[in-house]
């Protein structure tokens, strides 16, 4: 084996390799708003495509202010509510729900509720700047719709990491 191959580094790229082979989509660290906790524009862009009526409803209401509204709004019902539950359910948002995420139809007979999964967007993002006012960082990050979902971090005892 060659010497180095062992390291978390290539694991991580490894999964995340594996990963974006198979419909994630690799994240950049930078995109991670440590105060949200999310992917802010993920969050933004996954809304628009997937809901552009209710949106666009908002918009001539709010103008250039609805993604920020849009995003605190969010970020407080996640921390009210947790994560699972605005994922399973979505929340309100002047008057109207918005989905973050769509669960896959028992059937495809419903094209509709098919296309609307299909628009879920899965991201997996590498060392990740977590704690506000901190330089920690996690190993990996999974994101559905820019909402994470789990974390990870890689250890390899063989090299001391524990």
């Amino acid at each position: 084996m060659a010497k180095g191959i062992h390291t978390e580094e290539t694991l991580e790229a490894l999964i995340e390799s594996h990963l974006t082979g198979h419909g994630y989509v690799k994240g950049s660290p930078a995109d991670y708003h440590r105060t949200r906790a999310m992917l802010p524009q993920t969050v933004l862009d996954y809304v628009q495509s997937s809901q552009p009526q209710a949106w666009e409803d908002l918009r001539k209401i709010h103008h250039d202010k609805l993604d920020a509204l849009f995003l605190d709004a969010l970020e407080k019902d996640l921390n009210q509510r947790g994560t699972l539950e605005v994922l399973r359910h979505g929340f309100k948002f002047y008057g109207k729900t918005f989905r973050i995420a769509y669960f896959k139809p028992a059937h495809g007979l419903n094209y509709d509720a098919l296309t609307l999964f299909n628009q879920n967007r899965l991201t997996v993002t590498r060392q990740v700047r977590c704690h506000p006012g901190k330089v920690d960082t996690v190993d990996m990050l999974f994101a559905l719709n820019g909402v994470p979902v789990a974390t990870c971090e890689l250890k390899n005892p063989n090299t001391g990491q524990t």
